[in-house]
């Protein structure tokens, strides 16, 4: 009889221990869903927009928090120039991804960093026009919106394996334009 009831209390102890990793599971992906801006340009893009035609999409409307300033920065960046780009301290690398940063009153209310890989066997990508390669114009540094002026161009691109979302400035006030070298041991000039 006693055999029985440790029996019964082992498997009550197993069942909820599972409920409790189980809900915390689902309350972290919702979360996670929630605040990851990447995934809500995708939501946003797919419900709003038709494919392969250019949309124009309000920042303002995909984020789920309040913030003054948005700054997208290209991957390849130490801490160093992201704080002279956001003036504000950042203690994080971008070696391979591109950063998304939100400022509200001179904090970092939202930073996401996100890394795109053409061969990977995502399904859906975020893609950042940075224009390294055209002629004519310097490329762009980075791009700094503020609240007033987030309207930003998306194109969804519908292939056989993936969906890209190709994501550009509408005007040319969001974005900072410079001088990069490339070559060997030269520095970059910002």
């Amino acid at each position: 009889m006693i055999s029985h009831q440790k029996n019964h209390l082992s498997v009550r102890k197993s069942i909820l221990v599972s409920l409790f990793v189980i809900f915390f599971s689902v309350f972290f992906l919702y979360k996670y869903k929630q605040n990851n801006i990447v995934e809500k340009i995708f939501d946003f893009t797919d419900k709003h927009c038709n494919a392969n035609e250019e949309c124009v999409v309000n920042m303002a409307n995909v984020t789920p928090f309040e913030w003054d300033y948005m700054y997208f920065i290209d991957s390849g960046q130490d801490p160093n120039r992201i704080e002279r780009i956001i003036n504000l301290k950042f203690d994080g690398f971008l070696d391979f991804s591109q950063g998304v940063f939100f400022i509200k009153d001179n904090i970092i209310v939202h930073y996401e960093g996100y890394f795109y890989d053409p061969d990977s066997s995502d399904e859906r990508g975020l893609l950042l026009n940075f224009d390294k390669f055209e002629n004519g114009m310097k490329p762009i540094k980075y791009y700094v919106m503020s609240k007033d002026n987030a309207s930003v161009l998306i194109k969804k691109e519908i292939t056989p394996y993936r969906i890209r979302y190709w994501l550009s400035y509408a005007n040319e006030n969001q974005v900072v334009r410079g001088d990069v070298i490339y070559q060997g041991e030269q520095k970059i000039k910002y």
